[in-house]
């Protein structure tokens, strides 16, 4: 019995401790992606030029495209 009630509060202090942790982990996640889409929004004019310019095949095989891949989403507003 005292073994059952030893795991019971081993979990329990688990789910305290670990709960927190992950939540504060997916909103640090989440705050990172508004933040990189803010950045995005204001300097798509400027660094996607160059990426517009490029042919299919330098988007796929060269780091130009794979750095800027995020510019896919923008190429309609320039």
């Amino acid at each position: 019995m005292a073994n059952g009630l030893q795991g019971t509060v081993v979990l329990g202090f688990f789910a305290l401790v670990s709960a927190p942790l992950v939540a504060g982990g997916i909103a640090m996640n989440d705050l990172q992606e508004k933040a990189v889409i803010e950045v995005n929004e204001r300097i798509f004019a400027t660094a996607c030029i160059r990426y517009k310019d490029a042919s299919t095949w330098e988007r796929w095989t060269t780091p130009l495209g794979w750095k800027f891949g995020w510019c896919d989403e923008y190429l309609h507003r320039m």
